[in-house]
């Protein structure tokens, strides 16, 4: 998938244990207008079969407004419903910055 600001590239694969893992590299911004993309991105990750982990790599991002924070701790409470395990990580600069200052990094990495 691509948009003008951000790129959210997917693969699958399977861990050490055997589950099914989905991988997403944010590229780019997410803001009110390139929301759409993490979403969609998100959403097609979940509709993987069996999968059990979503692991979305943050590094490539410069901003991460509030929109998308918001999408991203949706797809961790849909996924704690489902049984889907979603994590984000690799956060730099003002990225990592706002997710840890909202309590939102510890919860996203799996330290919750």
């Amino acid at each position: 998938m691509t948009g003008s600001d951000l790129t959210a590239d997917r693969e699958v694969g399977r861990d050490a244990d055997g589950q099914v893992r989905v991988a997403i590299r944010l590229r780019g911004l997410v803001d009110l207008g390139t929301q759409p993309i993490l979403e969609e991105a998100l959403d097609e990750a979940m509709a993987v079969p069996a999968v059990r982990a979503i692991d979305v790599d943050l590094s490539g991002l410069t901003l991460l407004d509030s929109t998308g924070i918001a999408t991203i701790l949706h797809a961790y409470r849909l996924g704690a419903t489902l049984k889907i395990r979603v994590r984000a990580h690799g956060s730099t600069g003002m990225v990592h910055r706002v997710l840890d200052i909202t309590g939102v990094l510890a919860v996203l990495s799996g330290e919750d």
